[in-house]
């Protein structure tokens, strides 16, 4: 007869052997865009594959972290959220100006449907500030706050960039970015705003209850 802890300690090495699979699968994705990415002369193109090799990247990063975890089944949202700012910060580096990441997040343990799509919002809002918010600047600094209240996940994502430029259409744009994370956000049944004072912050609203430890 196998017992209760036999069972779970079996099930516990499978699942850490699909996420280790999973993240490495990506991983080969990612890595065959970007051999294929070098040979593109187009610049608006090789920045496509570029991006959307961060949005796989967003999700291969969830895999290394489940496997490395000793809970296979919830996420902390804040070290997740950090490993994906860092690495864009990383790959959108920039000698000619500094910028730099400030973290206030709470520690949320959340499903991994929750986190994967909060990550992809994440992924297209940082690398929107990163890209365009600095450019006539030396200096940049990135914001980001998350913290759970009233049953809700805030998050506001906030630059000291140059701002949303004035005949900037927000709610009718058709930029694939904001298009995604429209798309993101009704798919968590939130709500965002995007506000143009001194750069440009979005406040993520997204309903969540705590798990409770059983």
């Amino acid at each position: 007869m196998i017992e209760p802890d036999e069972d779970k300690s079996k099930e516990k090495i499978l699942l850490k052997e699909i996420h280790h699979r999973v993240k490495n699968n990506l991983n080969i994705i990612i890595g065959l865009l970007e051999l294929q990415s070098q040979n593109i002369e187009d610049l608006y193109v090789k920045e496509m594959f570029r991006e959307s090799i961060n949005r796989i990247r967003s999700m291969a990063i969830i895999h290394e972290y489940l496997y490395r975890s000793d809970n296979q089944s919830k996420i902390d949202l804040s070290v997740y959220i950090e490993s994906l700012a860092d690495n864009l910060l990383s790959v959108y580096a920039d000698n000619k100006r500094e910028l730099l990441i400030n973290y206030s997040l709470d520690n949320l343990l959340v499903d991994f449907d929750i986190a994967i799509p909060v990550g992809l919002i994440v992924n297209e809002v940082v690398t929107n500030s990163i890209k365009h918010a600095f450019l006539d600047k030396e200096k940049g600094r990135i914001d980001i706050a998350l913290e759970e209240k009233n049953h809700s996940i805030s998050l506001v994502i906030r630059d000291d960039g140059v701002g949303i430029p004035v005949n900037f259409d927000i709610k009718n744009n058709k930029t694939l970015g904001l298009q995604l994370v429209k798309l993101l956000v009704n798919q968590l049944n939130g709500k965002y705003k995007i506000y143009r004072d001194n750069g440009t912050a979005v406040q993520i609203e997204i309903p969540f209850i705590e798990p409770t430890n059983k």
